[in-house]
């Protein structure tokens, strides 16, 4: 009778000669699907560190947002100014305007030396710069008050500039490959988080409370706290290539650099259609904001300063959406994905444009309830947001895998300088359109163009799998024999 087969057994380890045991082959290891979920991300410390810093200044980022278009608000109120959306859209084109000038000498200085330093630096020079807001009053003359807040917006988005190509290029250099997409969903986690913070809920509460100017004092100390949380970063060396170059003259390096990011991009159509995707859908998102205050006030019927009652259910729906994109792009094309989140997104913009319109149909001839109004513009809003996240997180990880270490930073200020080219018309003519032809005919026509978008990338993408198809198929059935012999 043969004995039972218990499996393979385990010799034990032979210590008499003085050596080790041998390391047992059956330790726990993390399985790959958990080294990129959040928690795996979190427990690299750097990373963590550059997380806090970027949580606490986008935080600052947002309540002087806020403070800025109640400042806004106040010089055009004081002084009865017309056109107040234009008002509105001159001060978001103030903040955007600077990439098209700084953009790519930001990009190649972020480059040239220590990310680490150029953080630091940026976040004391913003400090610095919310002490000239608190020197500007609204009763000043309108064409002063007015003008001396979009120079101050300017200079602001002039510092963010050197910041955010530092600072995504860096997410590379302190996560592996493997965790890109939990990192971006985790930094545009914090960042819609820390706007719904600073914008929705701290701004109003502090200016509220504490005043307009407590609220600026605030947003100076968040951004000194930033930068000593970014002084206790790893240094991040640069590649040797730069860091070996000769001497050269500074403007003929940094216009060298410039053209070398260029042509890097030209020469890679998927990171074209990365940055082509962040740009449309950082565009929109830009352009919906200058149009908020007008459709809470004239289609929801409430205040201008209760925007908050679309901006939390967005910011929870973009949430929602960084949380489950790592979990969709493990099981969809991220390319099928984005088109699929720019359609769903557009007939949602288009639903929330005309929500009144087709509350007062379904409902006729009774009147409709504002609370109703308030709830369905929430959860079309919330949609909008799942749909951006859905874009943005993985586009922006799609950047950061098609950019070489060296030429990273120089990708994104391309990314950031080519955003505000492209959204200055459209956020500048949409609000002047919405002045004269209504806040709900511009929405639905931007909801139009998303549908439209969105809509082509599809077809696009199923001919280009039906193609690739038709040649695999056509090659398998001809065989050898269908290439003609030599001769």
């Amino acid at each position: 009778m043969s004995s039972p087969d218990y499996g393979p057994v385990t010799p034990e380890p032979d210590t008499s000669a003085g050596t080790a045991p041998p390391v047992s082959k059956t330790r726990r290891v993390l399985r790959p699907q958990n080294q990129g979920s959040f928690r795996a991300v979190l427990g690299n410390y750097p990373f963590l560190r550059l997380w806090i810093a970027q949580a606490v200044s986008q935080t600052a980022n947002s309540m002087v947002d806020f403070s800025l278009l109640l400042r806004v608000g106040e010089a055009v109120d004081f002084h009865e100014v017309s056109q107040a959306n234009t008002a509105v859209s001159f001060v978001i084109l103030a903040f955007s305007l600077p990439a098209v000038v700084f953009g790519p000498i930001a990009g190649a200085v972020a480059d040239r030396m220590s990310r680490r330093t150029l953080m630091i630096i940026t976040n004391i020079v913003r400090a610095a710069l919310v002490l000239l807001f608190l020197l500007v009053q609204p009763s000043w003359p309108v064409q002063i008050a007015l003008a001396s807040y979009y120079s101050i917006s300017f200079l602001f988005g002039a510092a963010g500039q050197f910041f955010m190509p530092a600072q995504g290029a860096s997410i590379p250099a302190l996560v592996p490959r493997d965790q890109l997409t939990t990192a971006n969903a985790l930094f545009n986690l914090t960042f819609t988080a820390t706007q719904l913070l600073g914008f929705a809920i701290l701004g109003p509460l502090l200016s509220q409370a504490l005043g307009v100017d407590t609220l600026f004092m605030v947003t100076m100390a968040a951004f000194i706290i930033s930068a000593l949380l970014t002084v206790w970063l790893p240094p991040m060396p640069l590649p040797k290539r730069l860091s070996q170059d000769e001497p050269a003259h500074l403007f003929r390096r940094i216009w060298a650099d410039i053209r070398e990011g260029l042509d890097y991009i030209k020469q890679d159509p998927i990171l074209i259609k990365s940055i082509a995707y962040l740009t449309f859908a950082t565009t929109i998102f830009m352009l919906i904001a200058a149009l908020a205050p007008n459709f809470v006030a004239t289609v929801v019927g409430l205040p201008p300063s209760d925007i908050g009652y679309l901006v939390a259910p967005g910011g929870f729906g973009v949430i929602v959406g960084v949380v489950i994109v790592p979990r969709l792009v493990r099981r969809f094309p991220r390319e099928a994905l984005i088109d699929w989140a720019v359609v769903v997104g557009g007939l949602s913009l288009l639903l929330l444009a005309l929500s009144r319109a087709i509350l007062t149909t379904i409902l006729m001839p009774a009147e409709v309830p504002r609370m109703l109004e308030v709830v369905v513009a929430g959860l079309l809003a919330a949609v909008l947001g799942v749909c951006n996240a859905l874009v943005l997180v993985p586009s922006q990880t799609i950047l950061q895998e098609r950019s070489h270490e060296h030429i990273r930073a120089r990708v994104y200020a391309t990314f950031f300088t080519v955003t505000s080219v492209v959204s200055f018309i459209p956020i500048f003519f949409a609000a002047a359109a919405a002045d004269i032809l209504g806040v709900v005919t511009v929405l639905t026509g931007v909801a139009i163009l998303l549908i439209a978008v969105g809509s082509y990338g599809l077809v696009r993408a199923r001919r280009n799998q039906q193609l690739r198809h038709l040649r695999v198929r056509t090659r398998h059935r001809q065989g050898p024999e269908a290439v003609p012999p030599a001769g």
